[in-house]
């Protein structure tokens, strides 16, 4: 048994490393059962599983910018409250360590609140509702720079039986490109041994700071690894700034 602590916990929200301006997330998932009880159910209620439902809040503190766009979290957030587009979170519970837990969350501000105490630092918290859940996976590229092609450290989840199946989902999370001429692809992929390698998730050629959620479906073998294939700059200082996390659905093989 191995207790953990969440000091060094992170929160990537779209292209933003928010880990700065918060203390807190919480994750919150639920199912409402069916009731099923009949006259042959001997006096005991019966259910069967019905909608499942996840909520993510954090709470941080109040920090805003005088000039547009900002990273500063008030600004983040007051522009996702606005807009259209569902927020892509990871959460690193511990850190964002090869093959510590991440949680992926994809959902919609629902409450955003700030709080300006008379005598204390003026706070913000946020709630999101998930669109589809939460998934609980874990980091395959912790937020680093990079100026080349190359793979990260495998991860083996413990699995000897064929991987999963069901497929799964990935979050890249770029937030920086130091030049506009940079570009990378980055990509999610399997394998049996881990001698030889296939993609699973192929995400967009990144240029600039952005976020990206893509599913697959099918098997997903025992060892997985996040790899950048190409990598095109201007000069070798041409930075990019990304993590990338995934997470398997469906159960084991065999």
């Amino acid at each position: 048994m191995t207790f953990r602590h969440s000091k060094d916990a992170v929160v990537y929200w779209g292209q933003y490393n928010l880990s700065k301006f918060l203390n807190a997330a919480s994750i919150s998932a639920s199912m409402d059962p069916g009731e099923t009880t009949n006259f042959a159910s001997a006096g005991n209620r019966e259910y069967i599983k019905g909608l499942k439902d996840a909520t993510l809040a954090m709470e941080g503190f109040y920090s805003v910018a005088t000039t547009e766009p900002s990273t500063e979290i008030t600004d983040v957030l007051t522009s996702a409250f606005a807009g259209t587009t569902s927020p892509v979170v990871t959460v690193g519970l511990e850190d964002d360590t090869i093959g510590r837990r991440a949680i992926l969350f994809l959902g919609d501000i629902v409450g955003f609140d700030i709080d300006s105490p008379v005598d204390g630092v003026i706070t913000s918290s946020v709630d999101l509702q998930g669109s589809k859940g939460y998934e609980g996976g874990f980091w395959l590229r912790p937020l680093s720079a990079s100026t080349s092609t190359g793979s990260n450290t495998a991860v083996n989840s413990g699995l000897t039986n064929g991987g999963t199946t069901g497929g799964g989902v990935g979050h890249l999370h770029v937030t920086s490109v130091a030049s506009t001429f940079a570009s990378a692809t980055f990509k999610v992929q399997h394998s049996t041994s881990g001698s030889t390698w296939a993609d699973l998730i192929s995400f967009t050629a990144t240029t600039a700071a952005r976020v990206q959620r893509s599913t697959v479906s099918g098997t997903v073998k025992e060892q997985v690894r996040a790899t950048i294939s190409s990598y095109t700059a201007t000069a070798g200082a041409d930075t990019i700034t990304a993590a990338v996390a995934f997470a398997r659905y469906g159960p084991f093989k065999g």
